[in-house]
């Protein structure tokens, strides 16, 4: 799969914010590392063209590809620092009123002076581009560094509120039907893959120009579906971290529930007690009182008109 310049074109106009798109964009850039020349001077033509609200996009795929290509040659570290000026004078000067995308734009630019990945002075230049009255971009990106997890500590203590159980049964559910590692299609997938392509010393061997060729397509679609695998894993391994920390705090709210419920039983336990000690009072208040069914019973008295009445006459 030869390197198209329409094609590339076309990809950049797809580009969209997920994570997936950035770096499949940027694995299919870095296969075609050889054109790594051709491949920054459109993508600093399409920044330049691009809306506002885009450009963010481009730096987040450029940063995606610099640091991913490193451990397979310099060629775009070295060609991405030839436009990188310009390019973020543009984006900048773009973004002058976006505080957050200059943040976001900050953060990129403090990961490539933590990495290395260019020197302190070129760093120091790319900053200098950064609208004026603004604090540092590092000031900015270690403030928000040192705020975020305050800040979501705070929100998970504040709410109160766990995970739904039935969210997280449904989430651990869907994360192993669709697990990566539960696939069997994958491992025939990757016993499909031509031995040639892990031995590359006996590649440099073979003479047969159709058979480089043949070689050259399966070494094409091995590298998209290994891409394709790699992005799979990372959204899981990023799905496995949320059902992790949901996991986390549904157990911490039990433990909260638990120690709740502890609370209520010693309460009750009390209360009962209580309980049962005026029952044995009222029952032994009344087995004292005497049985009135065993007192005999009296005739009744006469009415007091019977008792002056007149005998009645004899004859």
């Amino acid at each position: 799969m030869s390197f198209n310049t329409g094609s590339f074109v076309g990809k950049l106009i797809e580009l969209n914010n997920s994570q997936q798109s950035i770096q499949t964009l940027s694995g299919w850039a870095i296969h075609h590392r050889r054109n790594a020349q051709q491949i920054v001077d459109i993508w600093f033509q399409q920044l330049t063209k691009s809306p506002k609200e885009r450009k963010l996009l481009f730096m987040y795929l450029c940063n995606d590809i610099i640091q991913n290509s490193k451990r397979k040659g310099n060629e775009f570290t070295q060609e991405f620092s030839r436009v990188l000026p310009d390019a973020l004078s543009h984006t900048y000067r773009s973004a002058v009123e976006d505080l957050k995308t200059i943040k976001q734009i900050d953060r990129i630019l403090h990961i490539w002076k933590e990495r290395e990945i260019f020197g302190k002075d070129f760093i120091d230049k790319l900053y200098s581009f950064r609208p004026k009255g603004l604090q540092s971009g590092s000031e900015n990106t270690q403030e928000a560094q040192e705020a975020a997890p305050n800040k979501k500590r705070r929100s998970t203590s504040e709410s109160g509120a766990a995970p739904d159980a039935d969210k997280v049964i449904r989430s651990l559910i869907n994360l192993e039907r669709g697990s990566v590692l539960q696939d069997s299609r994958i491992k025939e997938q990757f016993s499909s893959i031509p031995n040639e392509i892990w031995n590359v010393q006996g590649v440099e061997k073979i003479t047969d120009r159709k058979r480089l060729e043949t070689l050259l397509k399966s070494v094409d679609s091995s590298y998209d579906m290994l891409s394709q695998h790699r992005i799979r894993l990372q959204n899981e391994m990023q799905e496995r971290n949320k059902v992790a920390a949901m996991l986390k705090e549904f157990v911490l709210h039990q433990k909260e529930q638990l120690r709740s419920v502890e609370s209520r039983l010693t309460e009750y336990q009390g209360k009962l007690q209580k309980v049962q000690a005026v029952r044995s009072q009222l029952q032994a208040h009344l087995e004292s009182l005497p049985d009135l069914s065993s007192v005999p019973t009296l005739e009744p008295l006469p009415e007091p008109g019977s008792l002056f009445a007149t005998a009645p006459e004899t004859h």
